[in-house]
């Protein structure tokens, strides 16, 4: 949005909205409610930053303001400013979407996106806005509208070359953030060759949480790899012995670039994940070692109260999700082991954690019980419901991935206690959503990301 004068006009939104707020006496704080921020309101009443429907709708109702008044004075705003200087307007309204997803405050950052239409745009701000808006979707985990936007945004900046500085680091985290969405949407021989292409465009510039993701997101997709590897009509050992190696290599790696940035939790996840390689070479006693050091040491920091972890600057949800996940790991090594009461005990801890933590981690969790569950009694009906609350967890996500992996442990289950027909069903609704994912564009799109 074009930068207002020291002085707002009343006739614009912004300054409609502030001449109402001191003619009711109202501070900032007041109006925001505590659902906004006060730097928020402030932005929208100096005509920085438009509103998004719901904001807009809350400022209406707290000024005693017509909500179509306000509506209409913004659409005019954004006439007004496109109009004048559309280099400018679109140069803003990135800045603006950028630090609205800085903060978190990822609706608003997608409010200022989601109605743009590209082929309207100045071609040199289509790759910046549809890159921007691919990230926002992807800290929403919706994969694949983050995908769609970043190969589009890749096709309008194909090379990426007579960049600044600044927008190389864009450039980078665009394609770093396109191999985390083909890796979650299964697409892992595309995953690890955008991985590999962000890990050539590195420089010694380049943040080292952006090297660290970049070497993670390999960890993953050729463990994903190796996994195929095994499972392939030709069982390929030579091959998945070597693909597990540089999974391991690429893990460690991730592992010492976040402990030297002060990343303990992410060092932490990628440590569950080294566990994890570990264990698929043969090295139980090892992995066993590094996931119950984990799980001890991030339990008693989960045991801590919210207001301790908060003054730590401690993520509540990722903490929790390194004990799941640990306690996951150790719970299938017991049931391998044939200990199916000590697996029960740890994924009750990884359940209790993974309410606390992501849905992903909740999902697994609850998948692992209906395993342990079935390996006791498979006719006991309540590890059929285990991996039915693992799809429930799941439905409303991007984790396509997961998503196949329970409807086909779920199908499984069901063969072996007869529901035919209804394993059947499972089974094809995973064949649906692989389907799904492998007829996702792999190409740049020609038409605009909105039109999908």
């Amino acid at each position: 949005m074009p930068r207002p004068s020291k002085h707002v006009s009343p006739d614009t939104l912004g300054g409609r909205i502030r001449a109402a707020r001191e003619h009711l006496h109202l501070s900032l704080a007041e109006v925001a409610d505590g659902r906004y921020s006060t730097s928020l309101i402030s932005q929208i009443e100096r005509n920085r930053i438009e509103p998004s429907p719901e904001s807009l709708r809350h400022l209406a109702e707290r000024l005693h303001l017509p909500f179509d008044e306000l509506n209409a004075l913004a659409q005019q705003h954004r006439e007004a400013a496109t109009e004048a200087n559309p280099d400018k307007y679109y140069e803003e309204l990135r800045v603006d979407a950028a630090q609205l997803l800085a903060h978190k405050n990822i609706a608003e950052a997608l409010h200022l996106l989601d109605d743009l239409y590209f082929p309207h745009i100045p071609q040199q701000h289509r790759w910046r806005l549809a890159a921007l808006r691919g990230h926002c979707y992807f800290e929403q985990r919706k994969f694949l509208k983050a995908q769609h936007d970043f190969v589009y945004a890749e096709n309008e900046q194909p090379g990426g070359e007579n960049l600044l500085q600044a927008q190389k680091q864009e450039y980078l985290l665009l394609h770093l953030h396109l191999a985390g969405a083909y890796r979650e949407l299964q697409q892992i021989n595309a995953a690890v060759e955008q991985f590999n292409f962000t890990l050539s465009m590195t420089t010694q510039d380049t943040p080292l949480g952006y090297v660290a993701e970049a070497h993670w997101g390999l960890a993953l997709a050729t463990f994903a790899q190796a996994n195929m590897a095994s499972s392939g009509p030709q069982n390929n050992v030579p091959c998945k012995e070597q693909l597990l190696h540089t999974a391991l290599h690429h893990a460690e790696t991730a592992h010492v670039l976040y402990h030297s940035i002060n990343e303990p939790l992410r060092a932490a996840s990628v440590m569950c994940q080294i566990a994890q390689i570990e264990q698929t070479l043969g090295e139980k006693e090892q992995a066993r070692k590094h996931l119950e050091e984990l799980l001890d040491s991030w339990k008693q920091v989960l045991d801590e109260p919210e207001a301790t972890l908060a003054a730590a600057r401690i993520n509540q949800q990722e903490a929790a999700g390194v004990v799941a996940a640990a306690a996951c790991a150790i719970a299938n090594t017991e049931l391998e082991a044939g200990h199916p009461e000590e697996a029960l005990t740890l994924v009750k801890i990884a359940l209790a954690a993974g309410k606390r933590s992501y849905k992903l981690r909740r999902a697994d969790a609850y998948i692992m019980l209906g395993r342990i569950l079935e390996y006791i009694n498979p006719k006991d009906p309540e590890a059929e419901q285990a991996f039915r609350q693992a799809i429930n967890v799941l439905s409303d996500t991007d984790r396509i991935s997961a998503q196949i992996q329970a409807h086909m442990r779920l199908g499984r289950h069901l063969f072996k206690i007869g529901k035919t027909e209804e394993a059947e069903q499972e089974i094809e609704q995973a064949h649906r959503l692989s389907a799904l994912v492998s007829k996702s564009d792999l190409t740049a799109p020609t038409e605009d990301p909105t039109l999908a």
